[in-house]
């Protein structure tokens, strides 16, 4: 994408990579780069998360990775669509900053800022130690993810140009 192009669609990486597995959104965003597509904007997010309702104004259609609590199994891919509910409490991961990704989203929808469209992929981590790599398990669903988001963001794309995105 160059300066003079807007971006359709953005990635956001979620997470420090310092961190085992909350290294898991800015892994995948890395892994993304070179193959979204080039109105895709990709960006990867360490800090607080209250930067994202900045980097999605005016970009219709959004996806944030981050690593989740464990609730069920280290590794579960959890897609959810965060357009018109909030992020499940049970999902949510704490933060070491003022604002995690659930109350970036909600603050956003109290302000009217959210993007139109907003989805979320959120893996279950198995083990948040500063120093640490990612956990084989949320290692493991590194690919899969992308995949995943590749392919979501083709038919997005393609149905904008079928004048079927709203």
């Amino acid at each position: 994408m160059n300066g003079s192009e807007r971006a359709l669609a953005l990635v956001a990486g979620i997470g420090n990579p310092d961190r085992g597995d909350d290294g898991f959104g800015p892994t995948v965003a890395q892994r993304l780069r070179g193959r979204a597509p080039f109105t895709v904007r990709v960006v990867e997010r360490s800090g607080d998360a209250l930067a994202l309702i900045e980097d999605w104004n005016g970009i219709p259609f959004v996806i944030v990775i981050d690593a989740a609590a464990a609730i069920s199994q280290p590794g579960r891919v959890h897609r959810l669509d965060l357009t018109d509910r909030p992020l499940p409490i049970g999902l949510a991961p704490p933060s070491s900053h003022a604002f995690g990704v659930a109350e970036t989203v909600e603050l956003a929808r109290s302000l009217g800022k959210l993007p139109r469209h907003l989805i979320a992929y959120l893996v279950e981590g198995e083990q948040f130690a500063t120093g640490a790599p990612l956990s084989p398990k949320v290692a493991n669903a590194v690919e899969t993810v992308a995949e995943r988001i590749v392919n979501e963001l083709s038919a997005i794309l393609e149905a904008k140009g079928n004048a079927g995105y709203a």
